[in-house]
């Protein structure tokens, strides 16, 4: 387990959870933020949670919260070791939203990108005006950019955001973010 005393630890996907990381992920409240535009079936879910664990550019983690409860997932993924990037994924299950445990999962997985894979940055995009953009903010990254009309959600165009977090600002942080 990966815990930085942020409140929430990080661990290994698992295989018994694999429904309830589907149904979150299908939830409207999730879904309409993320680039997949259709639902998960069990069989994709189960071909991304084999894909996605023998794949060494990809690091997921389920977010365990106190009482050892998942409430989302969160990882790194395109990793790449020579450039030293990844981009970040998370997301928090609907009924756990709200809560700051996706602001302590991605401040405790940018620290262990920094520190365990020695990324010098780490980015991610978000569709539309996706409200866990606040979040990114209070972690420190930065918003860096917008692709028009990337995306067609929702019955309409939607922009991409993009966000970053180099290691150097993220060292000049004050550890109490």
């Amino acid at each position: 387990m990966i815990d930085y005393d942020y409140g929430v630890q990080l661990g290994p996907l698992k295989w018994v959870n694999r429904d309830l990381y589907r149904q979150a992920r299908n939830d409207e409240r999730i879904r309409r933020w993320c680039r997949q535009h259709t639902l998960i079936d069990e069989h994709q879910q189960e071909a991304w949670f084999a894909a996605q664990s023998a794949d060494p550019t990809i690091e997921m983690f389920e977010i365990v919260n106190d009482i050892a409860e998942p409430v989302g997932v969160c990882g790194l993924t395109d990793i790449n070791h020579v450039c030293q990037r990844a981009e970040f994924s998370l997301y928090v299950m609907p009924y756990y939203q709200g809560s700051s445990f996706g602001r302590m999962a991605l401040r405790t997985l940018v620290r262990w990108g920094f520190n365990e894979l020695n990324l010098n940055m780490i980015w991610g995009e978000t569709v539309g005006s996706n409200p866990a953009e606040v979040t990114f903010e209070q972690v420190g990254f930065e918003h860096t950019g917008y692709r028009p009309a990337m995306y067609y959600k929702g019955g309409k165009w939607q922009d991409s955001q993009i966000w970053c977090l180099l290691r150097s600002t993220w060292q000049s942080l004050p550890t109490s973010l």
